[in-house]
This record gives C-alpha cells, sequence and structure tokens, in this order.
C-alpha cells in the first residue's frame, strides 16, 4: 500500500473516533444538564440561566484551549453553542412543559428540507422528551386551520426575516385567530441557485422561489441576465420541481441540504443581499403555554391606538418608563379603516413579571383594543452577552429588567375615552344618537327606518337581528337574514350599525359584518361571552342588567377589558325597582356616577326604561342634560306594525322632537355630534 495513503486512511480513521466520541461526550454533558434540570425544578428560586457560572466554565475553556494552542475566539464560539443548547433542555424540565411528557404534531408550511421544516425539527429537539411529527402543508393558512381543528398540536410559521422584513400574511393570521404564541426559533438561512445536473449558471433563464427568498437574494438575480422570478409555495419545494422539470433553464433558490437531498447541482452559493440572513419562527398552540419566570422571556402584544396625534408616543412611552426593552415593532394597516393601524410589538420580559404586568395594564388604558398574543421563551441573540467579555471583571452591571424595576410613582388614571364606531366617534367631547327599531323585520322595513333616523339626525342605525325575548312565542328576529339587509341599510344611509349579540356561536358571524355589537341586560352576567368578547377588536355596547348595582355593571365591563378590547361603551337602560309606572326605572344619576369611576362613555337607552312612547323624550333630554355620552332609542317607520315593543317606538315627529330639544343641551355642554 503507498505510504501516504496508509498515513491519510490512518488519520481519518482517528478524525471519525474522535468525532464519535465528542458526541458520546456531549450527550453524557447534556444528560447531566437534564440533572441540573432536575435540580432546579425542585428548587423554584434557583434560575434557568446563571451567568456567574456560564463565566467560569467560559474561563476555564479559554484556559484549556490556549494550553493546548487552540484559538480562544473558536473555543468561545463553541461553548455559546453548547450552553444555549444547555439552557434550551433545561427549560421544559424546570417548567413542567405540557409537550415534553407527549409526543406532539407540528404543522409547518412547506416540504420536508425546507428551513421551516429543519427550525421546526431543531426547536421540537429540546421542547419534547418523547419527540414529534414534522407534517408540512402548502400554505401558511393550511397550517392554522389545522391547528385549530386539533389535526396538529402546534403550528410552526415564520413571522419575520432580517432582510425582507415581516411576513404579512402570519401577522394577518395572528389578528384573525385566537391562537397564543408558546415559542420561538431563530434560524440561519443560507440560500444556494441549484439547478438539474449538468445545467450551468448561463443556462438559467427562469428562477423559481418562495417570494420572500426571491426578495433576500434580489441583488444576485439582478446580476442574471435576463432571468425571471417565479413565485412558488416553498423553497425546498421549488427545488423539488425540479425533479420534473422538462425544461433546462429553470433553477431554483433553496437550502443546500434541500438540493443535495433531490440530486441538484449547485450553481453558487450564499447569494442572499446581505450575509447574516436569519428568519424568526413562531411555534403557535390553541391555548397558553407561558414558560416558567425564571428562564428569559419575551412578550408579544397586538394593539389598536385612538388615532390622534401622540398616541403612539405615549404608549410607548409606557414601556420606557417601566424598562422594557422593545425587540420589535410593526404597523398593520386596518381594512376597514384606511389610514389606522394596528400595532405589533414584542417586548422583553414576562407578562407577569410586577413592571412590565403594570405598563400592560396602563396601556389597556391607552388602547382601543390590546391583546396578549403570548408569553414565551426568547430565542433570539443577547442571552450571550455576558460570555463576550473579556473577562469576568469587565462585564457591566446589569441593566434593570422588567422583572426586577423598582417601583414607579404612581401614574394618573387614564383620560376618558373616545374612540371610532366605523366613521362616527363617541366619548369625550361626543354626543351620539344611536336609533332605529327594536328588530329587523324585513328589508324594506329596515330601509325606510335607516333613512327615518338618519334624517332626524342620527349617525349610528340600531336593529335586533337576534332577539332575546322572554315569551318563546315572540318573534325571536330574523338572524343572518335580519343581519344583511342591517348591513345594506347601514351601506345605502353610511351609517355604521349596533346589533345584539346572544351567543359565543354566533360572535364570528355577527361580527363580520356589524360596526359595534351589543351585549343586552340578560347577558351582562354571561361572563363567558363576556371573555370572548374581549378577545374582539370591535366596540362593545354593554348594557346594564335589570337588577346589576353600578359596580356589578363596572366588573362586567372588567371581563372585557382585561381581554384586551378597550373600545367599551356602557349603557343605563333602567333598572327593575318595586315602582310600576314604567316598565324600568331609569337611574339617571348612574351617569353622573358611572362618569366619575371610569373613563369610559356612558349613553342611555330612555326607550326600554319608559316603554311608552310619550316618556322617552322626556327622559332622553334628562339624560343627556345628566351628562351621558349619547342615546340609544327605539324607532319605527310605523310602530302600530311593529313585531315587538311598539309601545316605546317612536315615530318620525317624535324623532324630529328629540333632535330638537337636544340641541341647546348638547350645544351648552360644547360637546360636538
Amino acid at each position: 500500500m503507498d505510504p501516504t495513503q496508509e498515513t491519510l486512511g490512518a488519520a481519518r480513521r482517528e478524525i471519525d473516533e474522535t468525532d464519535r466520541e465528542l458526541i458520546r461526550l456531549l450527550a453524557r454533558r447534556f444528560e447531566a444538564v437534564r440533572l441540573v434540570a432536575e435540580a432546579k425544578a425542585g428548587d423554584g428560586e434557583r434560575p434557568v440561566m446563571d451567568n456567574d457560572r456560564e463565566r467560569d466554565v467560559l474561563s476555564a475553556w479559554i484556559k484549556d484551549a490556549e494550553d493546548l494552542g487552540l484559538s480562544a475566539p473558536f473555543a468561545r464560539r463553541i461553548l455559546k453553542e453548547i450552553l444555549s443548547h444547555s439552557r434550551r433542555l433545561q427549560e421544559p424540565v424546570v417548567e413542567g412543559s405540557p409537550s415534553r411528557a407527549r409526543k406532539v404534531k407540528v404543522g409547518y408550511q412547506g416540504v420536508a428540507g425546507s428551513y421551516s421544516s429543519a427550525a421546526a425539527a431543531h426547536l421540537l429537539s429540546t421542547r419534547s422528551a418523547q419527540g414529534g411529527e414534522l407534517i408540512g402543508h402548502p400554505m401558511f393558512l393550511d397550517v392554522v386551520e389545522a391547528l385549530q381543528c386539533g389535526a396538529i398540536d402546534y403550528g410552526f410559521l415564520p413571522i419575520e426575516n432580517s432582510i425582507g422584513g415581516a411576513i404579512a400574511d402570519v401577522n394577518r393570521l395572528l389578528i384573525d385567530n385566537l391562537l397564543h404564541i408558546v415559542d420561538e426559533e431563530v434560524w440561519d438561512v443560507d440560500h444556494v441557485l441549484a439547478a438539474k445536473p449538468g445545467v450551468t449558471l448561463e443556462q438559467i433563464r427562469v428562477v423559481r422561489s418562495h417570494p420572500a427568498a426571491l426578495t433576500q437574494c434580489e441583488g444576485f438575480l439582478r446580476s442574471m441576465d435576463d432571468v425571471t422570478r417565479q413565485p412558488w409555495f416553498d423553497t425546498a419545494g421549488a427545488a423539488e420541481s425540479l425533479l420534473e422539470e422538462s425544461a433546462r433553464d429553470v433553477g431554483a433558490i433553496c437550502s443546500e441540504e434541500a438540493a443535495r437531498a433531490r440530486g441538484l447541482d449547485v450553481l453558487a452559493t450564499r447569494i442572499a443581499d446581505q450575509e447574516h440572513n436569519e428568519t424568526r419562527f413562531l411555534l403557535l398552540a390553541r391555548a397558553p403555554e407561558p414558560p416558567d419566570p425564571r428562564v428569559p422571556s419575551k412578550t408579544s402584544i397586538v394593539f389598536r391606538l385612538n388615532h390622534h396625534e401622540g398616541t403612539l408616543s405615549r404608549a410607548l412611552g409606557i414601556f420606557a418608563q417601566a424598562g422594557a426593552n422593545l425587540t420589535r415593532i410593526e404597523s398593520r394597516p386596518l381594512p376597514d379603516t384606511p389610514w389606522e393601524y394596528l400595532f405589533f410589538v414584542d417586548v422583553e420580559g414576562h407578562q407577569n413579571a410586577p413592571a412590565l404586568a403594570r405598563a400592560l395594564k396602563e396601556l389597556r388604558g391607552s388602547c382601543n383594543h390590546l391583546r396578549v398574543l403570548g408569553t414565551y421563551p426568547r430565542r433570539t441573540r443577547g442571552q450571550e452577552a455576558h460570555l463576550d467579555a473579556a473577562a469576568p471583571a469587565a462585564v457591566p452591571e446589569p441593566v434593570l429588567s422588567c422583572e426586577a424595576r423598582p417601583e414607579p410613582a404612581p401614574a394618573a388614571g387614564p383620560a376618558r375615552a373616545a374612540f371610532k364606531i366605523g366613521n362616527v366617534t363617541v366619548g369625550e367631547g361626543q354626543f351620539v344618537l344611536m336609533a332605529g327599531p327594536c328588530a329587523v323585520e324585513s328589508r324594506q322595513q329596515i330601509l325606510e327606518g335607516a333613512r327615518m333616523v338618519r334624517a332626524a339626525g342620527a349617525t349610528i342605525l340600531r336593529g335586533g337581528a337576534f332577539k332575546p325575548r322572554t315569551s318563546p312565542y315572540a318573534f325571536q328576529g330574523l338572524g343572518l337574514e335580519g343581519l344583511r339587509y342591517l348591513e345594506e341599510a347601514g351601506r345605502e344611509c353610511e351609517m355604521p350599525i349596533v346589533t345584539e349579540i346572544l351567543t359565543i356561536e354566533d360572535i364570528f358571524a355577527v361580527s363580520a359584518k356589524a360596526d359595534m355589537l351589543q351585549v343586552g341586560a340578560r347577558n351582562m352576567h354571561n361572563f363567558a361571552l363576556l371573555k370572548e368578547l374581549g378577545k374582539l377588536d370591535k366596540p362593545i355596547l354593554l348594557k346594564r342588567g335589570m337588577s346589576a348595582t353600578v359596580k356589578e355593571l363596572l366588573l362586567a365591563a372588567e371581563y372585557i377589558l382585561h381581554g384586551g378590547n378597550q373600545r367599551v361603551v356602557l349603557c343605563e337602560r333602567g333598572i327593575r325597582t318595586f315602582e310600576t309606572a314604567t316598565r324600568a326605572t331609569l337611574d339617571i344619576a348612574a351617569v353622573p356616577v358611572l362618569k366619575g369611576l371610569t373613563h369610559l362613555p356612558v349613553i342611555v337607552d330612555p326607550s326600554h326604561a319608559a316603554g311608552v312612547r310619550h316618556l322617552v323624550v322626556p327622559l332622553a333630554l334628562a339624560a343627556a342634560s345628566a351628562g351621558a355620552d349619547g342615546l340609544i332609542v327605539e324607532a319605527h317607520p310605523n310602530p302600530a306594525e311593529a313585531l315587538c315593543d311598539k309601545d316605546q317606538a317612536l315615530t318620525r315627529e317624535d324623532m324630529a322632537a328629540l333632535h330638537a330639544g337636544l340641541r341647546p343641551i348638547v350645544d351648552a355642554q360644547g360637546k360636538k355630534w
């Protein structure tokens, strides 16, 4: 045998054996890490991340490396990866993650070999001791639908890229679906251009890949002559499509692993516009899974503000005062309100940490809508900063985080709320008149009724599509058909519409068409319904229960506010007393009492309190004089033919009288309408 070949073979055998030993030693180390995690799990005071211990380990590594003639930066880089993986192995043990004890199914967008599948596999390896199954889906929406119906346990979707920015379609899915972020993964993306064997770079005329990948490689594509960009559902899917492609001038942008696995030639490497190209993925679940408070965390929220000067600055100032570090802020336009926006914010810290919890509570008072999308382990860079110092003595004093910041001075209560319902502003400095029939009875009736109340000065159209009636034999409303008629009438008269919601099951259908959802007196204590409405980005009109106290009304509103929906209007509609001269006793005093206790708008329903037509206008004027922010009254083009509450429905003449009486009162108070 050739001596050179013999030496080379022996050296390679030594390398192979050493590599196997490295793997065995890593497995041994990580087994010890699990024992450390189990010890920490039994001691709730010990953090998962021990900076002092990690610095000591690093010092030992660097000394040993230098003694053996190895590069200290090289040793530091290897140790960072090992420590990062060690922390992640500890997390599910310390916090008792529900996914650790069972095999889970994780859905991702794409096919095997895609960046999504590789990143999901990496995350799953540390979250579940039992492993799991990765299931590819063609579209982002397919992943969400599979998660919602229970076909998978988790969804794994990209949310942003360091070059291309936010993934708008995923942001939209987070808004439209009640999903929870339970983890994240950051994955290095290294694009190559691949083609069928034997094809040269000069032959390529079509390049296909996921739209995000095409965007990330725009500079490289421009350097090629006469190349057409062809969007594909997935990078690995684009590579796979070349196997059945007859043309030899088509290439695919994908990972090198995806190309090699399919027998493709790699024509160019590292073709992204920026050297560092990373994609951040979110792990989504049907229920929240907040990490143990000892795990370095991140919290994601979405909120909506009044569209006024300085509102965003004040909202972000709340985080600054709390010492919270924002890692992401994105805006997304609201389709139903042009040039107004939802804001996505990621902030370091656990939502239950005292300082961040206070900040979120204060922020709710400044928002129309706020929803916590999830608190989850923080995977983005920054956890290894303590390992980058030259020596432990050079490590700066830690900055106070949301987990350990002194109690701030008490903040002033939120200003009186004012927000939009469609194109109408409700709240401080405004007076709004909502009017329309008790029930939508026919298309002609609601169209005529809408024209009538619009002419009389009403700006919001009310009408019941679903009617809760005391008697099961009374008219129950037209349901979805009535909702369509109401929507049509509102569009024709350019009025936003408000209608009552009775059940959780109806929320999706009703909120898709109504501008505001009404919770009737009978449902004020339906806490399950209130909780679901708190997750909704729609204004809510909350009526006082027939026997409810002011405090109970405010607590019912808290259910909605606590869920994140800050656009709540309170409505006094009369309470049940011993008096029988009126249908209910209108508690006029509740108006100034409520306005002294809450920042929310307060309106009055004189129709249900009066029960008879001739008392409605006087009660309405009294409510306006007491400082109400608006009224909701029943009006019908022909009350004698009304299918419900005909005795209290106002006529055209009554509506004109109401408007004339309200004008001097509202003007004297300096309000607009």
